[in-house]
């Protein structure tokens, strides 16, 4: 089968699944934009590497003759379509399938390319069966975690048209599920087929041959006790992620395990250095702020901790949770993140009220209270984290094509 893929790079490690489906003996190709590309158009033999086999056509969304002629509707479009070029976009994406001719194409996200794919089809311009990925910001309407789309002006209007011509609506959760019902989906559109991980098998298999010793090094980085309970957030350290609701929720932590300490992850979001960074100084150290982090970094701090907190307010999945299970570091996790339903079904951690200091609090001082909770989680870790495997998830994805193209996978 020939797939296309629009926008890859909407999702961090997209070329992953790509190149499962060529080892798996699919052809795949793929739509990108890039700024400052030089040209209008490049039609490459390759993605994200020379010899990858991806064939790719590279535009540059502020360049091309044809914008004389979609700069009206792309004008009109504009302040519904969150700035993007509606027409342009579309017309792109008809240059992509009549250059490929795919048997089937997937949409990387259900706004910014699902809406104008969904607009094709509608007209006809479109035959080919369309999957359209729906991840978070595209379809959820949380302005109080300043998470994804105001229903505001035809906003809404182009969102809900976007759900009625694609044959596949993919949500990465069950949360994302309910969002998309709630729109008005057709719940047998619908098909539940979360994100992936990006880490390979070997290189988890080398971290936990060696977590114990990962785990004395980046305690001792950062003058944790190696006896201390340790819990780690890691994230974009945004309004959404919840980290006002546990620095609310660490006083009464600390008064019970006093040598609790907190691994603080990720970067210096602009919110968190106006309303979290302020407050660190007064708990006396038991919070280590560490800065971004990257590749193995990743998971050798979710490991050197007992357990993974996800205050979220609201997201579509958290995939850092699915990573700290890899680890083999169980969660504590609101049920307004859509990984609270794995969290419970493979009972690899805790799910608690969204936005409930107190049984956050009480969740977390439990589980470092009590060894052999955290050891049970922790064993039930791998059978979450088998869940997002790359394999796994590209194989439901490819399979969702045969049913709808009546081709078969090749192996």
């Amino acid at each position: 089968m020939r797939v296309l893929y629009l926008h890859p790079n909407a999702w961090t490690g997209e070329h992953v699944i790509l190149a499962e489906w060529m080892r798996q003996g699919h052809e795949v190709c793929v739509l990108e934009e890039k700024r400052n590309l030089g040209a209008t158009r490049i039609l490459a033999d390759h993605f994200r590497s020379p010899g990858d086999g991806i064939a790719t056509l590279w535009y540059d969304p502020r360049r091309g003759a044809e914008k004389v002629l979609t700069w009206p509707v792309d004008r009109w479009f504009k302040k519904d379509f969150d700035g993007r070029n509606f027409a342009h976009r579309m017309w792109m994406i008809r240059a992509a399938v009549r250059k490929f001719q795919p048997d089937a194409v997937i949409a990387s996200e259900g706004f910014s390319y699902g809406i104008p794919a969904a607009a094709l089809k509608r007209f006809g311009y479109l035959r080919q069966p369309l999957i359209t990925s729906f991840i978070g910001g595209d379809i959820l309407d949380c302005p109080e975690a300043a998470v994804g789309k105001r229903r505001v002006g035809g906003t809404g209007k182009l969102i809900r048209e976007a759900l009625e011509y694609p044959e596949v609506l993919r949500a990465v959760s069950p949360l994302i599920n309910e969002a998309l019902l709630a729109e008005g989906a057709d719940p047998a559109r619908i098909r539940i087929i979360p994100s992936h991980l990006t880490w390979a098998d070997c290189a988890r298999d080398e971290l936990m041959a060696k977590r114990g010793a990962i785990r004395s090094e980046i305690r001792r980085r950062y003058r944790i006790d190696s006896a201390a309970p340790l819990i780690v957030t890691l994230g974009g350290n945004q309004l959404g992620k919840g980290l006002q609701l546990l620095l609310s929720a660490w006083p009464r932590v600390l008064q019970t395990i006093p040598g609790a300490r907190w691994l603080l992850c990720g970067p210096r979001d602009p919110w968190y250095i106006d309303e979290i960074e302020p407050k660190l100084a007064s708990f006396s150290g038991s919070i280590v702020a560490t800065g971004p982090l990257a590749g193995p970094s990743v998971f050798e701090h979710l490991a050197a901790a007992d357990l993974h907190v996800n205050p979220s307010l609201c997201e579509s999945l958290n995939m850092v949770t699915v990573e700290a299970a890899s680890a083999g570091t169980p969660t504590i996790t609101s049920d307004g993140a859509g990984i609270a339903y794995w969290v419970s079904r493979h009972d690899a951690g805790m799910v608690v009220p969204n936005r409930r200091v107190p049984e956050l609090a009480d969740a977390i001082i439990i589980a470092l209270q009590s060894p052999d909770l955290l050891n049970k989680w922790a064993i039930s870790c791998e059978s979450l984290a088998s869940q997002f495997k790359v394999e796994r998830v590209a194989r439901m994805l490819i399979d969702c094509v045969a049913n709808l193209t009546g081709k078969s996978s090749p192996n």
